[in-house]
């Protein structure tokens, strides 16, 4: 009987550094790697950061760096959208057979394909494999409430919140869409992206063409977050190069550049009334800033790791932080230092997604345990916990009148859940055509 051919040895510049290179290495790399694990050279690749070795040649099964891209641990890395069975398998392979690295320059290779763009479709029409689901890595709520924004590879869905129909496809994103915004118009609509190790944009529609009407450029690296202040032409955007900018949208002209944290900053969020801007990084602070004049007028140091979500309440008067210490806090804003959190909730995982309700009665977060909490606004009185997403929730947006929770995550599906019966409604997928 004829034995099929061995498998061809991996080899890492030709095989893992194009895994690496646009999911790990933006964060993993520079003065100030996230969680100090840089990737820079190949002895640090290999050591790991503050969490222990990264990898331990010939046992992938024990190596951090697989078992944080598999799940194992936690957070479930990269957070910008999981790696597919094939990429895990390359990494395993990788490390099982020595864990070599011939070059951190990446082997000639010929260009790849890129994935179709995803369509939203009811659960069981034409449900495909889970290879060919796109992960929902970000969520916005229009304004009116009538129009759900879904981030996704290049594109952005406009759908029904509560159906999924889809209304239009806004195209011309770099790569993934890592967060959306709306002007409170709903006039214009901003998409936060880039390209790993290279470059960071933001992509303004306008929703009446569904055409790109600006960019904003100057990030040196993928802008993760993206808010636009209430009732003016300023957004705020949060990058891996680890500094925030505002930019005037009318002109494309960059206002102002903060640079405050000492890592990523991984979240930007404005008050609803437009007088403060916070942000949030992964050097475990969070910062507010008077928009007025862009003085800073509090740092919030409780967290003992990387804050990696933001929101305040509709009435401006609370800010929560979620952080990958497992703990959700809850802020009173006010123009001046705030030493301590009027309110502290304990996770089993680290946190992934929070987000208040518009009629401000409900505070949500969910953490790396897909486990969603339902707490008053004050974020002390417990209330409910939602448990059906099958995946990883990357964000939270409830309706404009707060009955019904929408969730996306990394498996490519919402998940819609009414808040008056307490009832899961439906799932909805994101896949490949």
């Amino acid at each position: 009987m004829t034995q099929p051919p061995p498998a061809k040895a991996i080899v890492f510049s030709r095989d893992v550094l194009p895994i690496l290179r646009p999911s790990c290495m933006g964060c993993h790399s520079g003065p100030t790697p996230a969680s100090g694990y840089s990737m820079d050279t190949v002895a640090k690749l290999l050591a790991g950061g503050r969490h222990g070795a990264a990898v331990v040649p010939g046992k992938g099964a024990q190596s951090n760096l697989l078992r944080y891209c598999n799940g194992e641990l936690k957070p479930k890395m990269p957070p910008s959208g999981a790696l597919d069975k094939v990429q895990l398998g390359t990494l395993k392979r990788w490390i099982d057979e020595g864990a070599k690295i011939d070059s951190l320059v990446a082997a000639t290779s010929l260009p790849q394909p890129l994935p179709s763009p995803e369509t939203l479709v009811p659960r069981g029409e034409g449900r495909g494999a889970r290879g060919g689901l796109a992960p929902v890595t970000a969520l916005a709520l229009s304004p009116n409430g009538k129009t759900l924004a879904v981030g996704g590879y290049r594109v952005v869905r406009l759908v029904d919140p509560l159906t999924g129909e889809l209304q239009k496809t806004l195209t011309g994103c770099a790569d993934q869409v890592q967060s959306l915004a709306w002007e409170a118009s709903g006039e214009r609509l901003a998409a936060a992206g880039g390209v790993p190790g290279e470059s960071g944009e933001v992509a303004i529609f306008a929703l009446a063409s569904g055409k790109v009407e600006k960019t904003l450029t100057g990030h040196t690296d993928v802008v993760v977050s993206v808010a636009w202040r209430s009732g003016t032409d300023e957004i705020a955007t949060g990058s891996l190069d680890k500094t925030t900018a505002l930019w005037n949208v009318a002109t494309g002209q960059r206002l102002r550049l903060l640079k405050d944290h000492a890592d990523t900053v991984l979240a930007v969020v404005y008050s609803p009334s437009g007088e403060f801007l916070a942000t949030a990084s992964a050097d475990r602070t969070a910062k507010l800033y008077r928009t007025k004049d862009g003085v800073r007028v509090a740092a919030l140091n409780a967290h003992q790791d990387a804050i990696v979500r933001l929101a305040f309440s509709p009435d401006s008067k609370r800010l929560v932080t979620g952080s990958a210490d497992k703990t959700v806090r809850i802020w009173s804003v006010k123009d001046g230092p705030i030493e301590n959190p009027d309110a502290t909730q304990y996770e089993a995982e680290a946190l992934t997604a929070c987000a208040f309700s518009p009629d401000n009665q409900r505070l949500f977060w969910v953490s790396a345990s897909r486990k969603i909490k339902v707490f008053a606004a004050n974020g002390r009185d417990y209330q409910l916990e939602l448990g059906d997403a099958t995946d990883w929730v990357t964000s939270l947006a409830a309706t404009t009148d707060g009955k019904t929770l929408i969730a996306g995550t990394l498996d490519g599906k919402l998940f819609l859940w009414d808040l008056t019966t307490r009832k899961f409604l439906r799932s909805i997928e994101s896949r490949a055509k």
